[in-house]
């Protein structure tokens, strides 16, 4: 009976062949291991099917393995160009794309190519998947751009490093390098470095507090990206949410609204539904500071869940501030309260807080405190000094921007009390002693200051009461004809329009609302050139700050003459005498009296009336 690994002999020259083409292979790749294979089995164990493709296999391997390695050898002879290719299209897969990255910069260096050298270093930060490595491959980047000057370079270096510092929370560092890219783009005419320098600039003001230069920079990067959103629809969407948020906390709300709505539309447009929530996200917040409640409770709650899903821990607390602070003005207190718990949790977790979520300690410290639990109080407060030791390291040099309803001595001394009370009641009377102290300091500066701020305003209240009641001239009589000659307008035009200007104040046309300076000087038969130099010259003002000073002085002389005009409402009294809105109204009365009508005339009727 024929055994299994038995085969006819035909076969078995068959396989001699095959071992004669293996021993063949062997030597091409001077393997002189694998051919001892061959040589230590003879040919009637090799006969073996198993054995047989084992050692097929093996050999096999080994040839794609000395294929690979060869073929890797290879690339040492490549230009730029075809590494650069395989590096792009390897991005996504740092194993694959190390390689060509290495070779790319082995070369720079043995060419001595100052620029493929940096390019080298660009191309590694890119594609390691370490944070600490690739900031090393960065400041390599900034150590030996620094001699060269192209559209890309040093710019690009400025540009990674103030990324990298972002994401380490140093901020100030990041705007340095963001200031320092946005320079060097601007003089290479780099535009694309330059706004997204700028870009990058707005978000970080932005985050820092800085809303209204932020605002300035994101205005003119949504102008530029507008035009850019087939190839960038990514930092457009960027784009829209930063400037969304500028114009939230700079109050300009139906703004944010229009852009909230662009931004959700747009994302459907590029297929980047994925980041409509944060336009959701940001309208909640706009809802909630437009008094809108149940809508921005919608917003906040669909946006929670999105972020919860997502991952996305820092958003989720900004989420729930403000789910929290709109519960509470829905007189949901309980669920409010739960909110402003999640803040904290996630902040435990991450360590990382919006400087607005300051205000999230505030609200569940006062909560706890009327509710009598010291020992939440205790442990919140002792959060909120965390709190402001992360804030004060990420923000000192903003912290002039950070209003804080409670500084660093009265936490403090509040804890202190509480751990006092906890410890041991037998301290209660000097420990209230000590606080009422505290408080009757804080209360006698804030009379002195009231006081002398009161005297001040008084003063400035006499002050107007001895002006005289008629209408002062307000033109100059008396001028050199040196002035006249300066002015280079004919004497009887200067004449002329004088007069005609006294007419004016006599007449009191200043008091029309839309009173432009082409308006008056169609009426004068002058035109604006004329007009403005004459009023700069014999009233020393320049034409809004003269009419405006009209209407208030006049404001003044009825205020003082007619009681039922005192009854009128602030607003009304603007629009009486020309101003558009109550707000310009009552800078230029404090402008040139240093008091609010309001007081003007509450002042006056207690002592007049």
């Amino acid at each position: 009976m024929i055994r299994n690994y038995e085969i006819k002999e035909s076969s078995y020259k068959k396989l001699n062949v095959g071992i004669l083409a293996i021993k063949s292979i062997c030597l091409f790749y001077k393997k002189q291991t694998l051919m001892s294979i061959a040589t230590v089995f003879p040919c009637k164990y090799i006969t073996h099917p198993v054995l047989f493709f084992s050692i097929a296999f093996v050999l096999f391997t080994q040839v794609r393995v000395l294929a690979f390695q060869s073929s890797f050898d290879s690339l040492q002879q490549r230009d730029y160009k075809y590494l650069k290719k395989y590096i792009y299209a390897f991005a996504k897969d740092s194993v694959k794309a190390i390689p060509y990255a290495r070779y790319y910069l082995e070369k720079a260096k043995r060419e001595q190519d100052t620029l493929e050298i940096v390019n080298g270093f660009y191309y590694f930060s890119g594609i390691t998947k370490d944070e600490k490595i690739s900031e090393k491959y960065v400041d390599s980047m900034l150590l030996f751009s620094k001699t060269i000057h192209t559209k890309v370079y040093p710019a690009l270096a400025f540009f990674n490093k103030a990324k990298i510092e972002y994401n380490k929370g140093n901020f100030k560092q990041a705007l340095d390098f963001y200031l320092k890219t946005n320079a060097t783009a601007k003089a290479l005419d780099n535009t694309h470095l330059f706004y997204a320098s700028k870009k990058s600039i707005g978000i970080l003001k932005s985050r820092i507090g800085e809303y209204d230069a932020a605002l300035q920079e994101l205005r003119e990067c949504y102008a530029y990206y507008t035009s850019k959103i087939s190839a960038k629809p990514v930092t457009y969407i960027s784009t829209l949410t930063a400037l969304s948020e500028a114009y939230i906390y700079t109050k300009k709300l139906d703004s944010a609204s229009f852009i909230n709505q662009l931004g959700y539309e747009s994302c459907s447009d590029l297929n980047l539904k994925k980041l409509q929530y944060y336009f959701t996200l940001n309208e909640g917040v706009n809802l909630y500071y437009k008094d809108h409640y149940k809508p921005a409770l919608d917003s906040l709650s669909l946006s929670i869940i999105k972020l919860r899903n997502n991952k996305d821990k820092a958003n989720l607390s900004m989420a729930y501030f403000y789910y929290g602070k709109t519960l509470m003005a829905l007189g949901r207190e309980q669920e409010a309260i739960d909110a402003h718990i999640k803040v904290d949790n996630i902040f435990k977790d991450i360590l990382e807080i919006m400087p607005n979520n300051r205000e999230n300690y505030e609200i569940l410290i006062n909560y706890f405190k009327k509710n009598g639990k010291t020992n939440k109080q205790l442990y919140y407060i002792e959060q909120l000094m965390k709190v402001d030791s992360i804030l004060n390291v990420n923000y000192k040099y903003l912290s002039k921007k950070m209003v804080l309803h409670y500084d660093t001595p009265k936490l403090l001394l509040e804890k202190q009390d509480i751990i006092d009370t906890l410890e041991t009641q037998q301290q209660k009377s000097h420990t209230y002693i000590l606080i009422l102290g505290f408080l009757s300091l804080i209360m006698c500066a804030l009379w002195v200051i009231n006081k002398e701020r009161q005297n001040k305003f008084k003063h400035r209240f006499e002050k107007i009461l001895n002006e005289q009641t008629t209408n002062p001239k307000t033109l100059k009589n008396v001028t050199s004809n040196e002035e006249n000659e300066a002015l280079n307008i004919p004497e009887e035009s200067i004449k002329d329009i004088r007069n005609k200007l006294l007419v004016f104040e006599k007449e009191l046309g200043f008091l029309e609302c839309d009173l432009s300076i082409g308006i008056l000087a169609k009426k004068l038969g002058t035109n604006t050139k004329y007009l403005s130099k004459i009023i700069n010259t014999y009233q020393q003002k320049t034409y809004n700050h003269y009419v405006n000073n009209l209407r208030i002085d006049y404001a003044i002389r009825r205020l003082k003459e007619d009681a039922k005009f005192r009854k009128y409402t602030i607003k009304a009294i603007a629009k009486e005498v020309g101003f558009k809105t109550t707000d310009a109204f009552s800078k230029a009365f404090y402008k040139k009296n240093g008091i609010h009508p309001s007081y003007f005339i509450r002042t006056f009727e207690k002592e007049f009336d």
